[in-house]
């Protein structure tokens, strides 16, 4: 039994050959990559919407990686709760990369779908497996049946909470991955003079929360490539002010010099912001000579205990 419906009038879709049609006679083609675009023209905000082909290709070489790995096993675990088989929709799913090792992992009893709204990144995707239901289409506007979906899966992408609602079961589970206030922050204060965190309360959905997760981990990026990478599949890439750009070199300067270290015990400052206390805890440990940033609430400082606070032009200047 299909779980796909038409778009435009939401009967039930069924393939046949090269093609997929409804009841009411409306067809839509399977490109020869496998995927089909089910995305209508008043969906699009653009000509090719979506990420850019630098950012889909930036995002397919770190994630290939497995450096966002950990995440992705949570996301697994908790799929692992409902008994299958089991029919997933990987909403945003970009390249394919979540999508397909969800279907690596979790085995082919299931039935997986990956939409997203970029043809080129839903192209891309159907180079990890062709098996997988791969869709061109918008969040607002899902194509598949009502209440059809056991797993709904987001990974850091923007939902339509009328939309999940009617797709999901009733006993389905939503899975939705965001960012939390911290997430990046080293290279949030490598790049910005001040570096904002935004509430999370625009993402809260209206559903019964069975569990919640503040998941943290730290990974050490490997090379200059992978930082780059990083940084090119997430907006701040784009937002780099050009007197910024000098940070891609320090990035491959810390995968040369630097190294990891345990905090010994938590520093006592004055700081406005409570969250920069862990770099003063690592001056400590060190100890530092200097640190480094364009951070107000650190350079207003000036120093702390033996640590001279420099911005990056001031201590060139000291070279």
């Amino acid at each position: 039994m299909s779980i796909l419906a038409c778009p435009k009038c939401h009967e039930p879709l069924e393939i046949e050959g090269k093609t997929c049609k409804c009841i009411n006679n409306h067809c839509y083609d399977i490109a020869r990559q496998g995927y089909m675009n089910l995305l209508l023209n008043p969906d699009k905000a653009s000509n090719n919407p979506g990420d850019s082909k630098e950012s889909l290709i930036a995002r397919k070489a770190y994630l290939d990686k497995g450096y966002y790995d950990p995440i992705l096993f949570e996301v697994i675990n908790e799929i692992k709760k409902k008994e299958g088989p089991l029919n997933i929709l990987d909403l945003g799913c970009g390249e394919g990369y979540y999508t397909y090792r969800m279907k690596q992992i979790l085995g082919d009893e299931n039935t997986y779908c990956g939409l997203d709204i970029s043809k080129l990144a839903v192209r891309m995707a159907t180079q990890y497996d062709k098996s997988i239901h791969w869709i061109v289409g918008n969040s607002k506007n899902i194509p598949v049946l009502d209440h059809s979906m056991d797993v709904i899966t987001a990974m850091f992408t923007v939902v339509n909470q009328e939309e999940l609602a009617r797709c999901i079961k009733e006993d389905g589970y939503i899975i939705h991955v965001t960012a939390n206030r911290d997430h990046l922050i080293e290279i949030k204060h490598l790049i910005y003079d001040e570096v904002k965190t935004k509430s999370d309360k625009y993402i809260r959905l209206p559903f019964n929360v069975l569990e919640s997760h503040d998941f943290k981990k730290t990974i050490s990026i490997k090379n200059r490539e992978d930082a780059l990478n990083l940084l090119k599949m997430t907006p701040h890439y784009y937002h780099i002010k050009k007197e910024k750009r000098d940070v891609l070199d320090t990035l491959e300067l810390m995968s040369l010099y630097c190294f990891c270290v345990d905090i010994e015990k938590p520093a006592v400052s004055p700081i406005r912001d409570v969250k920069d206390l862990y770099l003063l805890s690592l001056a400590d440990t060190l100890p530092a000579d200097y640190i480094i940033s364009g951070d107000k609430d650190l350079l207003v400082l000036g120093k702390h205990n033996e640590t001279r606070i420099l911005d990056y032009n001031s201590f060139l200047s000291l070279l």
